[in-house]
C-alpha cells in the first residue's frame, strides 16, 4: 500500500504511525527518566512538522487525492487529541479545555459527513488554521513545561505555587497564552464551522 501512496500521503501516515509512540513515551513515569519527555517533545515536534510539510507539497505539486483528504484530518485529530489527553493525565492542561477540543473535532467530523452524503468536500476553514497552529504550539511548549522531576515541577497551566526560574516562567506564560488561544480558537471554530455548514446537515432523512 505504501508504494501506492504519493509522498503527501506517507507523511499523513507517519503522522498516525508517531502517535502510539508518543503516548508511550510520555506514559513512562519512572523517577530518573523524566528528560524521556525531551524525547516525547521531538517525536511530537516531527509529527507536526510532518503536517506543515504534507499540506505544502500536496498544494504545490498538485497532489491532492481523496486518501488524504480522509486521512489528512484523521491525523491530525489523533495527534492533538493524544497530546491534550496525555497532558490533562499529567496535570499540565485542565480537562475542561481537552473535553471542548475533542467535542469540537467529532462535531466538525459530523458536519464533514454530511456534507460527503451531498458530495460536498468540507475543507479546512481559517479558524480551523489558526486552532491548530496554537494547539500544536501549546502542546510543544507545554511538554517542555513538564515537571523536571518526580516529586513536582512547574508543569501546571497557567502558573503554580512552586517557584520557578525565568527560563521556566517563561515557558509557563507562553505555554498558557498558546493554550487559552487554543481553547478561544476551538470555539470559534466550532461556531465557524456551524454557521457556515448548517445548510448541509439534513435532518429530514
Amino acid at each position: 500500500m505504501l508504494k501506492k501512496m504519493n509522498l503527501p500521503n506517507k507523511l499523513t501516515m507517519l503522522r498516525i504511525a508517531l502517535v502510539p509512540l508518543f503516548i508511550i513515551v510520555m506514559s513512562v513515569k519512572i523517577e530518573g527518566l523524566e528528560w524521556l519527555k525531551y524525547v516525547a517533545l521531538g517525536i511530537y515536534a516531527i509529527a507536526a512538522f510532518t503536517d506543515f510539510l504534507d499540506g505544502s507539497i500536496s498544494r504545490k505539486k498538485g497532489l491532492v487525492t481523496n486518501f488524504g483528504k480522509i486521512m489528512d484530518p484523521l491525523a491530525d485529530k489523533l495527534l492533538v487529541s493524544a497530546g491534550f489527553i496525555m497532558l490533562t493525565g499529567l496535570g499540565t492542561i485542565p480537562a475542561y479545555i481537552t473535553a471542548i477540543v475533542i467535542f469540537r473535532d467529532f462535531w466538525v467530523s459530523s458536519i464533514r459527513m454530511f456534507g460527503a452524503d451531498k458530495k460536498v468536500a468540507i475543507g479546512a476553514v481559517l479558524s480551523g488554521k489558526v486552532k491548530t497552529f496554537l494547539q500544536l504550539a501549546g502542546i510543544l511548549l507545554a511538554i517542555i513545561d513538564l515537571p523536571v522531576s518526580a516529586g513536582g515541577g512547574f508543569g501546571a497551566f497557567l502558573f503554580n505555587s512552586i517557584k520557578m526560574n525565568e527560563l521556566q516562567l517563561l515557558t509557563n506564560v507562553f505555554m498558557s497564552v498558546c493554550i487559552t488561544g487554543a481553547l478561544m480558537a476551538t470555539i470559534w471554530s466550532i461556531i465557524d464551522y456551524t454557521f457556515k455548514f448548517k445548510k448541509y446537515i439534513n435532518v429530514d432523512s
